[in-house]
């Protein structure tokens, strides 16, 4: 096992003549024994409780040095002949996370859950992503280039393998999560024109020598735009200006000030799931006021289609590249 490991890391610069040393690591892999390693596939599945979980069986080291992006993000996508999806769902929604997080089993399986209370099941297949292989990392910067060169695509795939011909998506992500689905956004796309795409970014993670404007694009060719209109809801934290940009492709919401205790990273992904079942679940934010309108417009889950179709037309309206709207408690 450890003489597999070192080989993988010996091929994970790739120059010139690490690219025949990444080859030698591949065949070496195989007869190893390990070839399970490779070409892993994303599982989908569904849980008792109705919501459904698609889960990239990859790892960064495997997946981005040894068997590279370009082949990693075209998955085997395996559907548990147990998932049910009722031929009249047209909608879907699809949570994940980001950095050293996961999704089954913590808050993007409970928020698809409280989600999946709110719409009808003959409409909407509501579901999380799970990537943990891929963001279990070093540094935020190596789950960044994970979701969006490998998390995202894999996402993208099994969402187009679903037995039903989904047409409108919304797409939930956090931090390096923002990555998964603004690339699973633009695959989607380009491979489904037509579909309508909602992007919500929760403290989304740019890092320093990464272009924000890439986020809530959607589409890699300006002929051809993508339907899709995106949202970025983030706190002023310790995490700095990394998570706190105003995205020229999004409506962008200042939410530091409605944070219970301290500004923090993870809030963003609380607060939303609060605006679903509208109130907090942490021990130490539990019965505090969950505030989420400025003015007469409600933020949060209430910007979506999931919460009827006039909240989706009145989000559609709403500008994107502006200046953060700031919620405050009392307004």
């Amino acid at each position: 096992m450890r003489i597999v490991i070192g080989i993988i890391f010996a091929a994970a610069g790739l120059s010139a003549a690490e690219n025949t040393m990444r080859q030698t690591a591949l065949e070496w892999t195989q007869k190893a024994g390990f070839g399970n390693w490779l070409n892993v596939p994303v599982k989908v599945a569904m849980t008792n409780t109705g919501v459904l979980t698609a889960s990239d069986e990859g790892v960064y080291i495997v997946q981005y040095n040894l068997e590279t992006p370009q082949v990693a993000a075209e998955p085997n996508v395996v559907i548990d002949p147990n998932v049910k999806i009722p031929a009249t769902v047209d909608k879907a929604v699809i949570v994940t996370h980001g950095w050293i997080d996961k999704a089954q089993r913590d808050w993007p399986q409970t928020m698809a859950e409280a989600i999946r209370q709110k719409t009808d099941p003959n409409e909407w297949v509501c579901g999380c992503f799970d990537w943990s292989g891929g963001s279990a990392v070093i540094t935020s910067i190596h789950a960044a280039r994970y979701a969006r060169d490998i998390a995202g695509p894999r996402l993208a795939a099994a969402i187009l393998k679903l037995p039903t011909s989904i047409r409108h998506i919304h797409l939930i992500g956090h931090s390096a999560g923002s990555w998964t689905i603004e690339s699973a956004a633009r695959r989607i796309a380009k491979d489904r024109p037509g579909t309508s795409l909602h992007l919500t970014f929760l403290d989304a993670y740019v890092p320093m020598d990464w272009d924000p404007n890439e986020l809530g694009r959607a589409s890699a060719d300006p002929n051809q735009p993508a339907e899709v209109w995106a949202e970025h809801y983030y706190t002023r934290d310790i995490t700095y200006v990394v998570t706190e940009l105003d995205l020229a492709g999004a409506h962008n919401v200042d939410i530091t000030a409605i944070d219970p205790l301290i500004a923090e990273h993870e809030f963003p992904y609380r607060w939303y799931l609060a605006t679903i079942t509208g109130n907090y679940r942490r021990w130490d934010e539990k019965g505090k006021a969950v505030v989420k309108a400025n003015g007469e417009c409600e933020y949060g889950f209430a910007r979506s289609l999931e919460a009827g179709l006039n909240n989706w037309q009145q989000s559609k309206t709403l500008p994107k590249d502006n200046p953060a709207v700031k919620i405050e408690p009392g307004k």
